[in-house]
């Protein structure tokens, strides 16, 4: 089981993308996930036709404080909209969007070389927080993007507060050595959540793997003791 995870973790690093399942409890689904650093138009493109779900890009919530970033359902409670706010679906969990935002480079946005250039961009940011420090990182995030835009972004809050599939795909980033910074969407199949037999069909056509959010768990807690 630990294999496979290394296996999905090597492969994030090396550009492919990788399919994570977040249990049959929760919502249901597969992700197919990119290591952002790595991302080009063409996943993009993949990630549009192939999953079909909603394209963000991910960072840990600490990561975020250091560039200013907030949960969006704490934004939109103090600007008056507390009614419709906060308010977690079936799974339970809360959602873990901030800002949607555009590299203000872009021509509109949507296109997929556009989503490619906002999601490079972001994890420079990370980069630059990670290894520079967070005010240098926060003034480069106002300096280069625009909001409102096209990619939304995700802050994990960690696997011990929450196990949807944002903390699932940086924690195994992060198991792999990589910086906490991926980009993701849903695999649809038709008007309902892709079935996890047929997603891991789609894994090997890709030469990768699906992998469990339980098996990127019992990864993480093995090798932190």
């Amino acid at each position: 089981m630990i294999e496979r995870v290394r296996r999905a973790a090597a492969l994030l690093g090396e550009g492919k993308p990788v399919f994570i399942y977040d249990g049959d409890e929760r919502e249901g689904e597969v992700d197919m996930v990119y290591y952002a650093a790595l991302i080009t138009p063409e996943k993009v493109t993949n990630l549009r036709t192939i999953a079909g779900g909603l394209i963000c890009y991910a960072m840990p919530a600490r990561i975020g404080a250091l560039i200013g970033l907030r949960y969006m359902d704490d934004i939109l409670r103090e600007a008056g909209y507390g009614e419709i706010a906060g308010h977690p679906l079936s799974y339970g969990d809360p959602p873990n969007f901030s800002l949607w935002v555009n590299h203000r480079s872009v021509k509109t946005g949507i296109r997929d070389g556009d989503r490619a250039v906002t999601i490079r961009a972001l994890d420079e940011v990370v980069r630059t927080a990670i290894e520079v420090g967070g005010e240098q990182a926060r003034a480069r995030f106002l300096k280069e993007f625009v909001a409102p835009g096209h990619v939304p972004i995700l802050l994990g809050r960690g696997l011990e507060k929450r196990r949807g599939h944002t903390e699932l795909s940086l924690a195994l980033a992060e198991l792999g050595g990589l910086r906490p910074s991926v980009v993701m969407a849903e695999m649809l199949y038709g008007s309902e959540a892709m079935p996890p037999a047929m997603a891991k069909e789609v894994a090997e056509r890709f030469g990768s793997v699906l992998v469990s959010g339980e098996e990127i768990i019992e990864a993480v807690e093995e090798l932190s003791h």
